[in-house]
């Protein structure tokens, strides 16, 4: 576990002053985050590695955020963001990876995945995260599309609980489909679509 990403982490959540966070850095310091592997074998793959990954998502947020102004695209409804929005997102979006990892030998991979595991990607981040505080919505776009299609095509499956999709659901209310599929959250918001990109840049190295 790396000392200095640990503070790094703990001081910016701490520093949003969102009610119920210290009682989820209590769970991430017990469960495991902070030495947890980000993958098995790509990205991250080492003790430490989600924490690290987690943190320069983050940074590389806030860097695109002040670096390219995001102006909505022409009738769209844009949510503010705030610094703590960045914070939030960009440090929790892998917290479905805590406990997903186990240490194996005499493979190519370093680790595997745990069956003990609960189902879900970006879905159990939320579910995770709203036991101790409470998003905003901005937060919950960006966690929820933080894998753009790659996310939304599991999701469509049905192995993460089916409620999200690439396009919405036909005929639907504008006010029932804003933020409900990944087309409509990228157009209103493009801080999700960011997010993404962050995501992504990490994982090969950026």
């Amino acid at each position: 576990m790396d000392a200095n990403v640990r503070e790094q982490i703990i001081t910016l959540l701490r520093g949003t002053g969102r009610m119920g966070m210290d009682e989820l850095i209590d769970w991430l310091d017990k469960e495991g985050f902070f030495t947890s592997p980000a993958s098995t074998r790509f990205h991250g793959a080492h003790e430490g590695g989600l924490a690290a990954h987690s943190l320069n998502v983050y940074k590389l947020l806030t860097r695109y955020h002040k670096q390219f102004p995001l102006t909505p695209n022409y009738g769209a409804i844009a949510l503010p963001v705030k610094k703590e929005n960045l914070i939030i997102a960009g440090l929790l979006h892998d917290i479905c990876k805590v406990g997903a990892y186990i240490p194996q030998t005499g493979k190519a991979a370093l680790y595997r995945w745990n069956k003990a595991q609960p189902k879900g990607h970006a879905l159990l981040s939320l579910i995770r995260i709203a036991k101790y505080i409470k998003l905003e919505e901005i937060e919950e776009l960006m966690i929820k599309f933080h894998m753009g299609v790659y996310g939304t095509l599991d999701w469509n499956k049905g192995s993460y609980g089916g409620e999200y999709s690439l396009t919405g659901v036909p005929g639907a209310e504008k006010e029932d489909r804003y933020g409900k599929s990944l087309r409509n959250a990228w157009y209103h918001n493009s801080i999700v679509k960011l997010m993404y990109f962050c995501d992504e840049l990490d994982n090969f190295g950026g």
